[in-house]
């Protein structure tokens, strides 16, 4: 069975925890640098627990972090789809329609 929408309450929470995590000068809006950054460091995250998850025991030495150069595709075509009206920066209303999070998406009453 499905889960049901979420309720505003919920959704809107998700939406600003999802905010504060991209909006990482603090300046109430998100900018395309910030979310270049946020998309680097999971990658940087994701690399950092491949090499931790290949050495065996705790004693022998990690295996080098390998990660390849920011490739910024994915960061920037994030950005341009959250960025409804272009003007490189995207707002609390931007992202929470770019999530879906509004109440019609969500079905939420």
């Amino acid at each position: 069975m499905a889960p049901g929408p979420l309720p505003k309450a919920e959704a809107d929470r998700r939406v600003a925890e999802r905010f504060a995590d991209l909006d990482l000068n603090e300046d109430g809006a998100i900018e395309r640098d910030e979310v270049r950054a946020r998309f680097d460091f999971e990658a940087s995250a994701e690399a950092t627990y491949a090499a931790a998850r290949q050495s065996k025991k705790a004693s022998e030495p990690r295996p080098a972090i390998r990660t390849q150069r920011a490739d910024w595709a994915r960061a920037d075509a994030w950005f341009a789809a959250a960025d409804r009206n272009g003007d490189g920066r995207v707002t609390h209303a931007e992202l929470a329609a770019h999530l879906g999070a509004d109440v019609e998406q969500l079905g939420v009453r």
